[in-house]
């Protein structure tokens, strides 16, 4: 890794992520030591003392997400309401405003980073992340109007399909997209025009890969692995669990929450060792913060999303 490459990481948190975070960014540095880049925090509801538990990582920076995207994803919201309990989402397009870097690395604050990463910062490509349909079916293309995934059907010779979607949670990004044209163009994308035709859960993921459709180099599963998705992904021998770098507890229910699903999903072996890792890494978290302010860390509960 050349010395004068300016890196950097960035995520997405909230209130009720802050367990979360926390994991993601020491995992992180545990196994990338390497790493002397910037920490990028986006958020706009951490109280004092919640940012202040941070300070156990080396420069974290706090960014609040542009006046401008909170004007566009309230306006959106006021019209379709349904989007609000999801607005969050949205503040990973601030990632694309990070200018000055050489390349960044953006992860959902939901993720374990469980292996090195210094290959991805090192390759020379604009924009990398992993597909959204790790098993590659031909039947999975996405319409641009709904991002539905289509029949087979309605593929051939559709002028309105993406060519290959991405999910979002984990992306490595080029300085040439780190800038004011970037960030302004996907902002004009989080629009009722656009979000009114949407006939799936996704938010950010959207304007995402409509705008970068056809530019993105696509990693291995193992960068963004779905946990939920894994087990099939192994049993088919399309992954080993050695090439696991980075795990992602997409949904409802996150390993830092209580719940009858999460519960569930400890009687099964499979599940419960990577909640069992994400727990031991939270430990080693505790441990880092009790030594730093002489008191455990409690998660706040918030009803912000």
């Amino acid at each position: 890794m050349e010395k004068q490459t300016k890196l950097a990481i960035a995520t997405v948190t909230s209130q009720d992520f802050v367990p979360g975070t926390l994991v993601l960014i020491h995992s992180f540095l545990k196994h990338n030591p390497w790493f002397d880049g910037d920490i990028v925090i986006i958020c706009d509801s951490l109280e004092a003392d919640q940012k202040q538990l941070f300070q156990i990582f080396p420069k974290v920076i706090f960014k609040k997400p542009g006046d401008d995207l909170l004007l566009r994803i309230g306006h959106l919201c006021r019209n379709l309401p349904k989007l609000l309990p999801k607005r969050k989402r949205f503040y990973s397009i601030e990632a694309f405003n990070l200018e000055g870097y050489d390349k960044l690395l953006f992860f959902d604050s939901d993720m374990l980073v469980t292996s090195d990463l210094s290959e991805v910062f090192e390759q020379q490509t604009v924009l990398m992340a992993c597909s959204d349909n790790p098993y590659d079916k031909q039947d999975k293309i996405r319409d641009k109007l709904t991002f539905k995934r289509l029949p087979p059907d309605e593929i051939a010779g559709n002028p309105q399909i993406l060519a290959k979607t991405f999910n979002a949670g984990f992306m490595v990004v080029d300085k040439i997209f780190l800038n004011k044209e970037s960030y302004e163009s996907l902002k004009q994308l989080i629009s009722t025009e656009v979000f009114s035709k949407i006939r799936t859960h996704n938010t950010d993921q959207v304007v995402l890969n409509l705008h970068f459709d056809n530019k993105v180099t696509f990693l291995p599963a193992g960068y963004n692995l779905i946990l939920s998705q894994s087990p099939e992904l192994i049993e088919t021998k399309k992954l080993s669990p050695y090439e696991i770098k980075v795990l992602h507890f997409t949904g409802k229910y996150k390993p830092w929450e209580t719940s009858p699903k999460l519960d569930e999903l400890m009687l099964d072996p499979y599940f419960a060792k990577f909640i069992n890792d994400w727990h031991a890494e939270y430990q080693e978290v505790m441990s880092k913060l009790n030594d730093r302010f002489g008191r455990s860390f409690m998660p706040k509960k918030s009803n912000t999303s």
